[in-house]
Order: structure tokens, then sequence, then C-alpha cells
């Protein structure tokens, strides 16, 4: 991950991460997810959205906006 990126999303499901993703880059938010999924198990597990630390705070006022519960770190 690069530097100064925080987590601003956390869910158990890959695709709310990507509708995360997607709200955020439509409005000119870079961000990326990481996934940790069970290597036993790769339908357990749970993907975080980053963003970079300066545009954290928009980014989470669109997650709410858009009915997306935002996890910070």
């Amino acid at each position: 991950m690069k530097e100064d990126w925080i987590m601003i999303y956390s869910t158990k499901g890959g695709s709310r991460a990507k509708v995360a993703k997607s709200v955020l880059r439509q409005n000119g938010i870079e961000c990326h997810i990481l996934q940790k999924k069970d290597a036993i198990y790769p339908m357990f597990g749970e993907s975080k959205l980053y963003a970079p630390s300066t545009k954290a705070a928009k980014a989470l006022q669109l997650l709410q906006a858009n009915n997306l519960r935002a996890k910070a770190s």
C-alpha cells in the first residue's frame, strides 16, 4: 500500500467494497481495495478500502451520503 493511505471502509462482502470504490472514483478520489480472504474458504474474509489520508474526510462523507457505513481506522 502507498504511504500516507488509510483504511476508510471495511466489509465482509467484496461486492459492497466495489460499490464503495465506485462511488469514490466517480467523485475523483483514488482508492484501492485490499482483500484478505481465507486460504481454505475464499468466500470468507474481509475487504478493506484505502484512500489517501488527505482525502479521507471527503471519502467518508461520500460513503455516508450513499448509505455505506464507513469504518475508519
